[in-house]
């Protein structure tokens, strides 16, 4: 599973010609994606912190070294998403005020006010969304027509968040274990989560004026319901989170997202590199 995590660099560059909706004829996916690549940098830094701050709590060296590799994987993710913004700023998209008042409101509030087991349990919840998400959209082929140098960034992310998978939830179980935290976690993420990332999405939508369109409505309806199904995917992989015996390594995965990740290294020049190694 996730005994081996490779901290990588995503090294493609992202010109500004990629299209606003890159995959092509469903504008739904794209701009939820793109409303994803808005809101990971404050995320990821979320998690950084918040392990960081479990670091004195963990007895486990083989567990502290776990969640080292973890941040160093988070840290690049934000790293690469934030590049990507540089294509939105090019596109006319407004969405840095909305990203910076749930930076402050949401994870500057939650670092100043929020115990740590439920910043423990926050992170350990949306790391599960995060790689249910990695592993349908991967699974599924979901990106297979999209401009490759999109796709590329987002399997790169989900291929990730499948290996190191459970590190979140082996921390938790570490420094706060209690079914009770794990609830409480799991309720507070999810609707966070997919307020904010549909919130903006739609805003993304209405800015290019298609929000109304009944082409968009078909299309979330075939990424919710029939076509990638991901509305009842969704509330299966959210029911077992709340299962007591559930463990991350459940999910599965792992192969889908090695065969992703050696593409990515194999491609030349490569798409990713571990760390520490250059570029050809």
């Amino acid at each position: 599973m996730d005994e081996s995590i490779t901290p990588r660099r995503f090294v493609e560059a992202l010109p500004h010609d990629v299209p606003k909706h890159w995959l092509p004829g469903n504008e739904v996916v794209s701009s939820l994606l793109n409303a994803y690549t808005v809101l990971v940098p404050a995320n990821e830094a979320f998690y950084i912190r918040t392990l960081n701050a479990c670091q004195s709590r963990i007895a486990d060296p083989a567990l502290r070294a776990r969640c080292q590799a973890f941040i160093r994987q988070e840290a690049q993710h934000g790293v690469a998403h934030k590049r990507y913004w540089q294509n939105l700023d090019a596109q006319g998209y407004a969405y840095r005020g909305f990203e910076r008042v749930v930076d402050r409101v949401i994870f500057r509030t939650m670092d100043r006010w929020g115990p740590l087991w439920l910043r423990a349990s926050l992170v350990s919840c949306v790391e599960h969304i995060n790689a249910y998400l990695g592993y349908e959209f991967l699974s599924q082929a979901i990106l297979s027509e999209a401009d490759p140098r999109v796709r590329d960034l987002m399997e790169w992310h989900f291929a990730e968040e499948i290996e190191h998978r459970a590190v979140a939830f082996d921390l938790l179980q570490a420094v706060a274990p209690r079914y009770a935290v794990r609830l409480a976690g799991a309720l507070t993420t999810a609707a966070l989560f997919y307020l904010l990332m549909t919130g903006l999405a739609i805003a993304l939508l209405a800015q290019d004026r298609l929000l109304w369109r009944r082409s968009t409505l078909h299309q979330a309806v075939e990424h919710v319901g029939p076509g990638h199904q991901m509305g009842r995917r969704t509330l299966r992989h959210l029911w077992n989170y709340l299962k007591p015996g559930f463990h991350p390594a459940q999910l599965g995965g792992d192969a889908v997202a090695a065969a992703t990740l050696a593409r990515q290294t194999a491609a030349r020049p490569p798409v990713v590199v571990a760390m520490g190694a250059k570029a050809e």
